[in-house]
């Protein structure tokens, strides 16, 4: 999980142009100005990272990094289990 989000922040924080440190867990997208495209486009980065694709449907549910990075991994793991 813990790298899953430090590469969800990397592409997050290069995206925005801004200072990595200033994401964590607890982030919320509107303190970063974080539109939804952006949101997507992290989304679509980790997608071609590790070959999944997430559903995309209900990002605005998750209103915090950590919120959205816990679901994509569990995706993920789900994903990949089955």
């Amino acid at each position: 999980m813990q790298e899953f989000f430090e590469q969800a922040r990397r592409i997050l924080a290069e995206q925005m142009e801004i200072e990595l440190e200033l994401i964590t867990m607890d982030t919320e997208f509107e303190e970063i100005d974080a539109d939804s495209i952006d949101i997507v486009e992290m989304i679509m980065a980790l997608e071609d990272i590790y070959e999944v694709e997430f559903p995309e449907e209900d990002i605005e549910d998750y209103p915090t990094m950590g919120s959205l990075v816990t679901a994509l991994y569990e995706y993920l793991q789900k994903v990949k289990n089955d």
